[in-house]
């Protein structure tokens, strides 16, 4: 079946909305001042009743705020992935909480904190490693309800 869903990212909305990017909001304004651009994007797409696919900032889950308006969404998708799958997507990256040395204890560290809340948000598990999106899809598309 084809999905000719619209597609959101809601770190997107945020540093289009400021015209900035993630780092320069985090550098000028700070983590918390991004974080609440987040929860005022998400609040945003509950209130649009246009069917979409959405990609939640990796940090959103993790403010108890966002529970709510993350379950108000629809069905949650938890994309797992590796460090090793981290690591070749973040390649050249510009992310604010990997700044500096040892990325990939910084990355084991979130992964660790965030992977029990991702879990518990989530309706689908999906482990992406290096599967191709098509086979991702139809993986997610199998445990829709």
């Amino acid at each position: 079946k084809d999905f000719d869903i619209p597609f959101v990212d809601i770190d997107r909305v945020v540093t289009k909305k400021m015209n900035l990017s993630s780092k320069e909001i985090f550098d000028r304004f700070g983590e918390p001042f991004y974080r609440a651009l987040e929860t005022t994007a998400v609040k945003a797409l509950i209130e649009d009743p246009e069917q979409k696919v959405i990609s939640l900032g990796s940090g959103l889950p993790m403010q108890e705020q966002n529970e709510k308006y993350i379950k108000a969404l629809g069905t949650v998708v938890y994309l797992k992935g590796s460090i090793d799958t981290f690591r070749k997507r973040l390649e050249g990256n510009n992310n604010p909480l990997l700044e500096g040395e040892n990325q990939d204890e910084k990355m084991k560290k979130l992964l660790k904190q965030r992977d029990p809340i991702y879990h518990k948000f989530a309706d689908i598990e999906v482990v992406t490693g290096d599967k191709p999106f098509e086979a991702l899809i139809k993986e997610i598309e199998e445990k829709l309800p």
